[in-house]
């Protein structure tokens, strides 16, 4: 077991709310939404009144993601309905473990070992997957060395190319993972950006540093003691280490000391947007929130707002940049009702863009893009291009045309990966899904994917039952990943979707 070191004194210069995600229709429909904090009764009234004669049952909807965050938080609030904040959550996790130490009549310790499920396969006509996945990072020098980041599972590392899998924050509290950043320098330095930022499966407790290679993880000077925050993309300067971006529901930050001081170099809530650097030109950055673009030419001390031929009116823009031509930089859009906007493009390095699509549907009708959105830029071929919601679609002419590579409801057939993509990324020639259902990689450019979840234990079970005869026999219901049984020392899945109570 890995020991935990934390900072005593936890800095507030933060403020959040408990709230779900601010795109959501239900939500932003709330005059107040952003001024006060909602309890989880209002929010679930203003979303029972938005669904009142709407169809919940269509795919991609967003109607399953609010009821599985409410399923899930309805039980960590306060008297008044709020939820604990993750300050709470950390001084509970360390007086347990307190407790244990100082109590010479405790409960002798528990014995706890991994029972999986290691691995699935999808059978019949429906799609089980292992675990959802938010961000995939490969080591800058060692492409054998992989790390995932879950929504509540954590962190894991693979060092035979996604062959095995091994946790690497084993004690720390129930904790999501939606950016890594590792040193090229000395790959035992390793930041996590905390928090599911997609879903708020968990909520943000900052950045976290580990120097020992994910053996121990501490805190640094962007920490949260507060609900309702999100961290996502963390971006470190390849040529300076010390120097990282990172974006978050209240701004983006930057730091020039390895995490120390973390000072604020654009306000707006980037938690879902993208961070990305100029190929061979570190000094230019690129950011987004749900709905602007900005560039800086001074390694992100000030940052300047492009409008010019992007959309006016977004709940969502993802961006990407491709080593094959450093000046091209592509956005793509959700509209304002969540709908595919379209995709935009800059031949001069973002300073302005020309819509090179938008007839075609590559969300393929959902409107859940404030909770499934991905878009990857091929590093060898400019006008290749990816994107994600439902399903991948590809583009080789910079997305004027595009065509699926892949259907959700079809698992038996190839190339196939688990439906709600959360992240693609190319790390050299090779494209990297991170979905609903786990791990994937293309090494063709998307003629085939590989699933790789196999040892990574991120199943989010919503309930387990174990039979009252034998500990050898159980089931459990998991987050889109369906149901599943475990008998004669092995699971078997059954269903697809979200498996819930069992």
């Amino acid at each position: 077991m890995k020991k935990l070191i934390l900072f005593i004194t936890f800095i507030s210069f933060f403020t959040g709310y408990s709230q779900y995600k601010q795109h959501a229709p239900w939500v932003s429909s709330d005059s107040l939404s952003k001024t006060r904090e909602l309890s989880i009764d209002v929010l679930t009234n203003n979303f029972n009144e938005y669904w009142k004669n709407k169809d919940f049952k269509k795919k991609g909807s967003g109607y399953k993601p609010y009821k599985r965050w409410e399923y899930h938080w309805k039980n960590l609030t306060n008297v008044q309905g709020f939820l604990i904040t993750p300050q709470e959550m950390w001084e509970a996790f360390n007086a347990k473990k307190n407790s244990k130490t100082i109590s010479a009549n405790a409960v002798p310790p528990s014995n706890w070992e991994p029972i999986g499920p290691f691995t699935h396969t999808n059978t019949g006509s429906w799609s089980s997957g292992q675990g959802r996945v938010n961000v995939v990072y490969v080591d800058p020098t060692n492409a054998n060395t992989i790390y995932i980041g879950s929504p509540a599972g954590g962190i894991w590392k693979s060092i035979n190319g996604g062959g095995n899998w091994i946790p690497l924050s084993d004690n720390l509290p129930q904790i999501g993972i939606s950016g890594i950043a590792v040193d090229p320098n000395n790959a035992s330095v390793i930041y996590i950006s905390t928090g599911d930022t997609d879903a708020n499966d968990t909520y943000s407790v900052g950045v976290l540093k580990s120097t020992d290679g994910g053996q121990t993880w501490n805190t640094t000077g962007l920490t949260y003691n507060s609900s309702g925050n999100s961290t996502g993309d963390i971006v470190m300067n390849p040529t300076n280490s010390n120097m990282l971006w990172v974006a978050t529901s209240n701004g983006l930050y930057r730091t020039t000391n390895g995490g120390v001081i973390w000072s604020l170099a654009k306000q707006g809530d980037f938690s879902q947007g993208r961070i990305r650097l100029k190929p061979e030109t570190p000094t230019t950055v690129f950011a987004s929130t749900d709905s602007k673009f900005y560039r800086s030419t001074n390694s992100g001390t000030t940052f300047t707002t492009v409008t010019s031929g992007l959309p006016s009116n977004s709940n969502r823009l993802i961006l990407d940049v491709t080593a094959a031509n450093p000046n091209y930089v592509y956005v793509m859009s959700a509209n304002g009702n969540n709908n595919f906007d379209g995709i935009y493009k800059s031949i001069n390095g973002g300073l302005n863009f020309t819509k090179t699509s938008g007839t075609i549907d590559v969300f393929d009708g959902s409107t859940q893009s404030w909770y499934d959105m991905a878009f990857a830029v091929s590093q060898t071929n400019a006008e290749e291009i990816y994107t994600g919601c439902l399903n991948i679609w590809k583009s080789t002419d910079g997305g004027v045309s595009a065509y699926k590579l892949n259907e959700w409801s079809a698992p038996t057939s190839l190339p196939y990966t688990h439906a709600d993509i959360h992240y693609l990324r190319f790390f050299g020639d090779k494209l990297y899904c991170g979905s609903d259902g786990g791990v994937y990689v293309s090494q063709n450019n998307g003629v085939q994917f590989t699933d790789l979840t196999a040892s990574a234990q991120i199943s989010q079970f919503y309930k387990i039952a174990v039979s009252k005869q034998t500990a050898s026999k159980m089931v459990g219901g998991l987050q889109d990943n369906g149901g599943y049984a475990y008998s004669d020392n092995q699971w078997k899945n059954y269903y697809g979707a979200d498996g819930m109570d069992t």
